[in-house]
């Protein structure tokens, strides 16, 4: 298998190109003291820059990047293609140079007692430490995240060390349950998962990461699960960077306009959404959804992305007030209702949106958003960048737990940009 895997890298070796623009930052190459494990680490742009009237400096959330099969991936190449990311959000990040993923290490990797992966582990974390005490890191957001082979190092890391870090999300990555250990998983169910692929992925990597989902939806956790369309092994980690800022709270300084290039498939694996001992819930799932809805006939514009749609279960949180309005069954008042960050703008414009619902709808409600009667997205706080001038019609579809059925509707109105 690893034979075949290899050629197909061959085969494919210019999606491994790091094709996202350098940052404004800093990079440094570095050995942790004790190990002398080689890491790479990117302080993004501002980092150095001097506190006003000698208050204390931010923290900020660390990026662990767990590096594919040597040589078409590396941490180099890891710590260039986040860079741009880095500076949006306000992230340092850092990139291990991993021993496991070498060009002729176990595929599928299933020992957890395997030594490379041992040694990895204990480096990983001597690095964290050193990170601790040398950068203005913040230890209660840091994001395990990988491309590739490097996939089986990020779940493998959260598993074994759940309390170093806040989240995972991961990308095009592989995985394998036979490395977790069952007897941790509730000590982070609470940590919040992503799974994205894409549609022209190795299959290895899309049967992994479909079971990866599978894997933390049936033991409670909170997963989006996102496929991409037309791409390949591919980097894409704008769509990990978006994930951990909503996990955080981080808010971008520029908007990420890297989004609008992808798409996200309307076909999912096993997207049924489950409760939080694995049972499937009686409402319907997003694939239901989307399969009986005729897909609007519409002139498209450019490209365009919200955040990857979750099949399994979804967290609200509550933002803000509004007046109830009508706009779901006979005589019962509408509860649901659309907070945007802004509502009209030049092109390209990006915005927030979030809905909001009563506490006692929240858990048990599915939630979907579409743009213009086209589905985007299940989560219940979304991301858009709109490239094409017009009106644009954003509605979401709450669904509770007797089916009834509340929506509401917000008109995004984007200007043409200005000429230079």
């Amino acid at each position: 298998m690893l034979a075949l895997f290899v050629g197909s890298v061959l085969a494919t070796l210019s999606g491994c190109v790091v094709g996202q623009p350098p940052g404004n930052g800093r990079v440094l190459y570095q050995r942790e003291s004790t190990t002398g494990a080689p890491y790479y680490l990117y302080l993004p742009q501002g980092y150095d820059a001097p506190t006003p009237n000698g208050q204390p400096r931010p923290k900020y959330p660390l990026v662990m990047t767990f590096h594919g099969l040597f040589p078409f991936d590396s941490s180099n190449a890891q710590i260039r293609e986040w860079q741009q990311e880095a500076d949006r959000y306000g992230y340092i990040v850092c990139a291990p140079s991993l021993n496991v993923s070498a060009l002729f290490s176990p595929l599928p990797l299933s020992d957890p007692e395997n030594a490379a992966l041992k040694r990895d582990e204990r480096c990983i974390l001597a690095i964290m430490d050193e990170l601790n005490k040398t950068t203005d890191v913040d230890p209660n957001h840091v994001l395990s995240t990988s491309w590739s082979y490097g996939g089986y190092v990020a779940h493998f890391m959260v598993n074994r060390h759940p309390e170093r870090f806040s989240c995972i999300g991961v990308k095009q990555s592989n995985f394998n349950e036979d490395l977790l250990d069952e007897s941790m998983v509730p000590r982070y169910t609470d940590r919040k998962v992503a799974i994205y692929y894409t549609e022209n992925d190795f299959a290895i990597c899309q049967r992994e990461s479909s079971r990866a989902a599978d894997w933390y939806a049936k033991r409670g956790f909170d997963v989006t699960f996102g496929i991409f369309e037309s791409l390949g092994h591919e980097r894409t980690p704008s769509v990990a960077a978006e994930f951990f800022a909503r996990t955080c709270d981080r808010k971008p300084k520029t908007p990420p306009s890297e989004l609008a290039g992808l798409r996200i498939k309307s076909k999912y694996h096993n997207g049924v959404r489950v409760d939080k001992n694995g049972n499937p819930k009686a409402s319907r799932n997003v694939q239901e959804f989307i399969s009986s809805r005729r897909r609007p006939q519409h002139a498209s514009g450019p490209t365009e992305v919200a955040t990857a749609i979750s099949p399994y279960r979804s967290q609200v949180r509550r933002r803000g007030s509004q007046s109830p309005r009508r706009n779901g069954p006979a005589g019962v008042t509408n509860p649901v209702r659309i907070h945007a960050t802004v509502t009209e703008g030049q092109s390209p414009l990006w915005v927030s949106f979030s809905v909001a619902m009563p506490k006692a709808m929240r858990d048990e409600a599915d939630i979907l958003w579409t743009q213009n009667g086209e589905p985007i997205s299940n989560t219940a706080n979304s991301q858009r960048v709109f490239s094409k001038p017009g009106d644009h019609t954003i509605q979401v579809l709450v669904t509770d737990k007797n089916h009834r059925e509340f929506r509401a509707t917000q008109i995004i109105r984007v200007r043409e940009p200005s000429k230079p």
